[in-house]
């Protein structure tokens, strides 16, 4: 079973819910925790974890041998972004604009291209009782975020476990590289006009998707019923809610889990792992 943890906008709290979600499936499951926002990773702060191995991840650069090259410009021609110019004597490649499609390297006429290498990011693992973390970490300067989020999600040590992913925020192409393929996505929100916008965006492309999918209320507050109202009027469900209080706030500031520290937390989580599996099980008949 794969299930996403994602929210149209930053800081809604998916870390929270992912890594305590993970912690309370795998008291009776064996579960794989992916920190997919390779940008800017930390759900393995939260788990005293033992480190276990960093992978290098490259992708292919064209690399040009001028000696055979005729610059007939063909490369340049099926480069539909850019990455490589011909100049009439001289061929320039731009990496960082690079997708890595290979076109150039298979359609030069002269065989002048070959397969160059460079490193987008590094894949982490470790491991903390019965969950394995698997985290990509983007390099600073790079921008191949979906295909380091493709790789990261290929790191798998238990076939038989629960994936959960940590999904980046918002609506873009790494958002879709993570959700295209899970079960179920658990969308959180935050009752805010900014969060209830990005809520909304969130929504329309999981159901373009057509994946099943459920909202977490997180911040939530008597006084403001903008998702619920929402949900109410989209005939969404609402799995649970995460109140808007100082002592959930200050311990996962302390990079603690709330599970672990707040009594009432445990019951939250079994309730929206039932609800999940409920919904799993009826979108499987």
């Amino acid at each position: 079973m794969k299930i996403a943890v994602a929210s149209g906008k930053g800081g809604t709290g998916k870390t929270l819910v992912a890594t305590n979600f993970a912690y309370f499936v795998s008291k009776e499951n064996p579960v794989t925790l992916y920190d997919l926002d390779v940008e800017e990773p930390n759900a393995a702060l939260f788990f005293n974890a033992e480190k276990k191995e960093v992978k290098s991840v490259q992708v292919m650069i064209p690399v040009v041998n001028e000696k055979k090259c005729d610059h007939c410009g063909v490369c340049s021609r099926i480069c539909e972004y850019h990455a490589i110019i011909n100049l009439g004597n001289q061929v320039m490649v731009f990496p960082e604009l690079c997708h890595s499609c290979y076109g150039c390297l298979e359609l030069c006429p002269q065989g002048a291209i070959s397969e160059g290498k460079k490193e987008i990011g590094t894949i982490h693992t470790a491991k903390h009782n019965n969950i394995e973390i698997v985290t990509g970490v983007l390099k600073i300067s790079e921008s191949a975020t979906p295909k380091l989020i493709r790789e990261t999600k290929k790191e798998l040590s238990d076939k038989n476990s629960i994936e959960i992913y940590d999904s980046p925020p918002g609506t873009s192409c790494p958002v879709i590289e993570v959700v295209k393929d899970v079960d179920y996505v658990l969308i959180v929100g935050e009752p805010t006009p900014f969060g209830l916008h990005d809520l909304d965006l969130l929504m329309q492309v999981i159901e373009q998707l057509k994946i099943p999918f459920g909202v977490l209320i997180n911040k939530a507050d008597e006084q403001n019923n903008l998702i619920k109202q929402y949900c109410i009027e989209k005939n969404v469900e609402i799995i649970g809610e995460i109140p808007m209080r100082h002592d959930i706030a200050c311990t996962y500031a302390k990079g603690k889990l709330i599970i672990d520290e707040i009594d009432d937390m445990s019951s939250l989580f079994e309730s929206i792992w039932d609800k999940i599996m409920q919904k799993v099980n009826e979108a499987a008949l």
